[in-house]
């Protein structure tokens, strides 16, 4: 009996010593050392596997999925599935509920959030079967964090009502508590609900609840999230300039290879900034036109439509006042490539002038966009106008003549 208790003192020391390894890794991730995180993570996760402890080990590659994720590593991301597959066939009948936790992490990062929540369900039942310390963060609080995961796969996948009705139960349920950045996170969630319905105010109010919640806890992991909504609120007030500033502001935190997520989801949150801080833009590749009232204007097959833009559009675009112009000459020679004469042009060139207003125009009595201008047309002064894929063929081979003739 003393020679089996001999034995196993070894396991148990090296099985405390991972969680206490994993404790001190979560710290590292809330400061933002996730090199130093990942690297106490994996020191953990090879202490539980050599212990036994199945348990820890999950939680060990659980942890380890979620740096590889933060860093964006394929490589990394698929040796740890590699792994969980490997505890699951090794331990058909012991299965901890942190591979449900796992498997739900997997399919995130995948983004089939269907699977994740189906996932996150069976962690849920499989943790009320579990001793109350066998979760590294103890049984509620890792209650609360999955519901408040489940509730982010609602929102992903659409369902938003559903998504802030869970986050109010949690709310409700553990608000009192004060656990480890739960409170938190239910604000950001909700911050976030709010964000989708672009209800930037009441986005606002959440996020700097969410903001106060992680300062006290000196999580600064969790307060790039927070900047990076307040970048996305300030976009929707049309408060441009901040909203650069804070993205610059996130851009010079997550220099690091590991930050890889972030730095995706700042060149995306810089596209939509892009887009909506501009007045006009216009998709010769896919044939539409964008205002500040209207998106997805579909011009069809009406290339003289968009040739006529791209046309105002490098004019607009070409004056340092922004204040150019086309002569209705200009417009013949470089929409259709012609020269201009008034009784064979002027009804053509009012015809489809019209015809543009009607589309991008809120009011034709008052133009906002498409104005006349001298003998001939310009876009608005001080517009903003961005065009991609422009591409005429009549003015290119207008273009050629020029060149051959000169």
């Amino acid at each position: 009996m003393e020679k089996l208790k001999v034995q196993a003192t070894p396991a148990l020391e090296r099985s405390e010593r991972a969680r206490e390894l994993l404790r001190l890794g979560v710290v590292l991730a809330e400061k933002c050392a996730l090199d130093d995180a990942r690297r106490t993570f994996r020191e953990a996760f090879d202490l539980a596997r050599r212990s036994g402890d199945v348990a820890t080990t999950a939680e060990g590659i659980a942890r380890l999925l979620r740096m590889a994720s933060e860093s964006r590593d394929a490589a990394e991301i698929s040796s740890w599935e590699r792994e969980l597959k490997a505890l699951m066939a090794t331990f058909p009948t012991q299965i901890p509920s942190m591979v449900w936790y796992c498997q739900a992490v997997l399919a995130g990062q995948k983004e089939q959030w269907r699977e994740a929540q189906a996932h996150l369900v069976q962690y849920l039942r499989a943790l009320e079967h579990e001793p109350e310390n066998a979760p590294l963060m103890g049984k509620r609080e890792a209650r609360a964090r999955a519901w408040v995961m489940l509730a982010n796969t609602f929102a992903q996948r659409g369902h938003v009502q559903r998504a802030e009705r869970a986050l109010q139960w949690v709310k409700q349920e553990f608000e009192a508590d004060r656990l480890p950045s739960i409170n938190g996170l239910i604000y950001l969630q909700l911050g976030w609900i709010h964000l989708r319905r672009r209800d930037a105010d009441a986005a606002a109010t959440w996020i700097e609840r969410a903001h106060a919640a992680f300062l006290a806890e000196h999580n600064w992991y969790n307060h790039l999230y927070v900047l990076y909504a307040y970048a996305c609120i300030a976009r929707i007030k049309s408060d441009y300039p901040k909203a650069q500033w804070y993205l610059e502001l996130l851009e010079s935190a997550t220099t690091a290879p590991e930050f890889g997520f972030f730095r995706e989801q700042i060149t995306r949150e810089r596209q939509r900034l892009t887009q909506d801080s501009v007045d006009l833009h216009i998709d010769g590749r896919k044939l539409q036109v964008r205002t500040r009232e209207s998106s997805g204007i579909s011009l069809g097959k009406q290339y003289v439509l968009l040739h006529i833009l791209e046309a105002l559009s490098e004019a607009h675009q070409a004056g340092s006042d922004h204040e150019r112009g086309l002569s209705k000459s200009d417009l013949i020679e470089r929409v259709w490539g012609e020269r201009y004469r008034p009784l064979a042009h002027d009804n053509k060139l009012y015809y489809n002038i019209n015809r543009l207003r009607r589309l991008i125009e809120p009011d034709m009595k008052q133009p906002q966009y498409l104005l006349n201008w001298k003998e001939g047309y310009r876009l608005a002064p001080g517009l903003k106008v961005q065009v991609v894929g422009a591409n005429n063929p009549l003015k290119k081979k207008s273009d050629r003549k020029k060149g051959g003739s000169s």
